[in-house]
């Protein structure tokens, strides 16, 4: 048990997603926007508390706890931040719920994201 918040990975393996964009939303003070092209792929592996990804995923080190271990069911909430973002994460039923305080530009934003995902085989 991790502070009764969840258990740690009893599984040797990492676990892999292919994902796709199914909503995101930027929003700041004086204005908000939708993604020009929607519908944008990305690929990510977590192993314990490493997450190694190619988009969404920015951080090097992430505070991960899983709230399911079990790979036919992983969920886990995971949360990082530095200087200009501060992003969280909640993986559950295949899904992929993201939102990030981004410090960048004239001023700091909201950015949303949700994104379905298929466990990668092989």
């Amino acid at each position: 048990m991790l502070l009764g918040l969840g258990v740690a990975p009893s599984t040797a393996h990492a676990a892999s997603f292919t994902c796709s964009e199914a909503q995101r939303h930027s929003f700041a003070v004086a204005s908000s926007m939708t993604p020009a092209y929607p519908g944008r792929t990305i690929n990510f592996t977590i192993n314990r508390n490493d997450i190694i990804a190619d988009g969404v995923f920015f951080h090097t080190s992430y505070d991960v706890t899983y709230l399911s271990d079990q790979a036919a069911n992983l969920s886990f909430r995971a949360h990082a931040s530095d200087a200009d973002r501060e992003d969280i994460f909640l993986f559950v039923e295949q899904t992929l719920y993201h939102t990030a305080i981004v410090n960048y530009g004239r001023e700091p934003s909201i950015q949303l994201n949700i994104l379905t995902c298929q466990p990668k085989v092989g």
